[in-house]
């Protein structure tokens, strides 16, 4: 009876152990800063989620899809997931350039990283998700709040490469049907 209550209890501690380490199932995006970046070994693409700290959209988005187990868990797999402030005053070296905080720029200034990552979109504001190919060269940002829904094709549209090749309206459509197939 004691061994079945020892093996039992050991069983329990190491799911325990596991689970809050993230090693089972992680319940959020694992986050590195943008000066880590160049200093990975591995070529994996990136998406970097353009923030301020009052953005209530984004904190929204921090909350309901970030941190959605699927949604980490896949974008742990396939990206690195850089968080970047946007209004942040400290200058940052990324591929070879120095970047800057520019009070000119937006109402309340925004640093100049920002800028450029925002440089594709007509609409530019918080937060934006950029997504960079493995070379760490921008595809796309992509502006404004998204629920877990419609984050999680979005990941798959870049990560899969299907935006080399297929319209954003005809990928939606197809990924929604497959969706939704009961094979899953």
């Amino acid at each position: 009876m004691k061994k079945i209550f020892y093996l039992s209890s050991i069983i329990l501690l190491s799911s325990i152990v596991l689970y809050s380490c993230d090693l089972i199932v992680p319940k959020t995006a694992k986050w590195i800063d943008i000066t880590e970046l160049e200093e990975k070994k591995k070529k994996k693409m990136v998406v970097i989620e353009l923030y301020t700290p009052w953005c209530g959209w984004c904190k929204r988005m921090e909350k309901n899809t970030f941190n959605t187990p699927k949604i980490a868990q896949y974008l742990n797999k396939n990206f690195y997931a850089v968080k970047f402030n946007a209004e942040d005053r400290t200058p940052v070296t990324f591929m070879d350039k120095t970047y800057r905080f520019d009070s000119r720029a937006g109402n309340r200034g925004r640093h100049e990283l920002a800028t450029m990552l925002m440089t594709k979109n007509a609409k530019q504001g918080y937060p934006t998700i950029a997504f960079l190919d493995a070379d760490y060269n921008l595809i796309q940002a992509v502006p404004g709040y998204k629920n877990a829904e419609e984050f999680n094709a979005i990941m798959h549209y870049f990560s899969e490469e299907h935006y080399k090749t297929k319209k954003w309206d005809d990928f939606v459509k197809q990924f929604k049907e497959n969706s939704l197939s009961p094979s899953e």
